[in-house]
């Protein structure tokens, strides 16, 4: 587009300037008949829109417009983008202005010239797109009875993920060459699939589960407790206890980090094994840990395993050849009292902070009547 218009205002220069030769003496004599034959016979036979001639005080002598019933939408788009301006040119006669030549121009042949571009652009594409859909068919029907026992089979490798599949032999050279490709490609898939399950397995339990103690950690936690909120069967026989390390900052002191990793990890050890198999722990950060309990129907029956948890951390732990004393201390919450997973948390957390003032160190949240 930058080359047409930049030809079109060249085009349009030189016209200008042949005008200006034209009408030169015209306009010295001041032969308005002149003139206007003059611009009349540009204005007709050559892509002009109109001239005007004014005299040196920029009155008009004399003008001509092109003659036509209406213009297209697309030439005055084109008149306005490639001859919008005017070409300005001053009558000379001994080095003295006479008078003022503005010519607009007309894209009228550029526009030709685009229209027969693009009616043998159609021509050639119609003819092309003919030719090109008859040779499409034909191969289209060649492959398509070849290429069947192969969508079969990658049908089942998609749907069904059987890598262990491979791909028939073929009549077709240039098939049988994908096949042996496509067979080496689908063994190293069914390679990378069995190793990526078992990463992701492993990467799946890292991000489920505290890497120290190997218990399921904060976001896991928050998963289990909203079940209990969203599963009818859970929502009023559940119950959390919230466990907090009494000495933890001490051990860390006194014996350093070490010994209060290793603290921690028999924490998660003796923890198991004081509740029952389907009983949820996890280790929300630091020495603060967490069980959820289900089937809790009456108190006596939380009494017996919160004891049981606090007998946990009755024997010290032998580390390094140092005793290493430590005790719980647990806030319980029962869910039926609890509005929403927030409140159970609050709950369990206030019970918890209750229990490190009384003996043995466990206490039951008792809403407010």
């Amino acid at each position: 587009m930058f080359t047409m218009e930049t030809y079109a205002k060249q085009n349009l220069q030189l016209l200008s300037q042949t005008v200006l030769e034209r009408v030169q003496p015209a306009v010295v004599f001041r032969d308005k008949g002149a003139i206007d034959q003059i611009l009349d016979d540009y204005t007709s036979e050559h892509a002009i829109r109109s001239i005007h001639v004014y005299d040196p005080q920029q009155k008009l002598l004399a003008e001509s417009t092109k003659k036509i019933a209406h213009t297209s939408v697309m030439q005055d788009l084109m008149d306005r983008w490639f001859l919008h301006d005017p070409v300005k040119l001053i009558v000379i006669h001994h080095k003295k202005k006479v008078g003022e030549l503005v010519l607009y121009g007309s894209s009228e042949n550029i526009l030709h010239f685009l229209k027969t571009i693009i009616i043998g652009l159609a021509i050639s594409m119609f003819f092309i797109v003919i030719a090109l859909l008859w040779s499409v068919n034909i191969t289209y029907r060649q492959i398509m009875q070849a290429i069947k026992p192969l969508t079969h089979i990658a049908q089942l490798v998609s749907d069904q993920k059987a890598y262990n599949l491979r791909f028939p032999n073929n009549h077709i050279h240039e098939f049988q060459n994908l096949n042996t490709v496509f067979n080496e490609l689908l063994e190293e898939i069914q390679i990378w699939h069995t190793h990526l399950q078992k990463e992701n397995r492993q990467l799946s339990f890292q991000a489920h589960h505290d890497q120290l103690t190997s218990l399921p950690n904060r976001h896991y936690f928050y998963q289990e407790l909203f079940n209990i909120f969203e599963n009818p069967q859970y929502r009023h026989s559940s119950a959390l206890l919230f466990i907090d390390n009494n000495k933890f900052k001490v051990i860390n002191d006194e014996y350093g980090h070490l010994a209060g990793d290793a603290v921690l990890k028999e924490m998660a050890t003796r923890l198991r094994l004081s509740v029952r198999y389907e009983d949820f722990i996890a280790r929300l950060g630091g020495d603060e840990f967490a069980i959820i309990l289900h089937s809790i129907h009456h108190t006596d029956h939380l009494r017996t395993i919160a004891e049981g948890v606090l007998a946990s951390c009755e024997q010290p732990l032998e580390f390094n050849g140092q005793t290493i004393h430590f005790g719980f201390s647990l806030g319980v919450a029962f869910s039926q009292f609890a509005e929403n997973p927030e409140d159970l948390i609050m709950q369990a957390d206030q019970a918890m902070y209750k229990a490190k003032s009384l003996n043995p160190h466990w206490f039951l949240y008792k809403p407010e009547i």
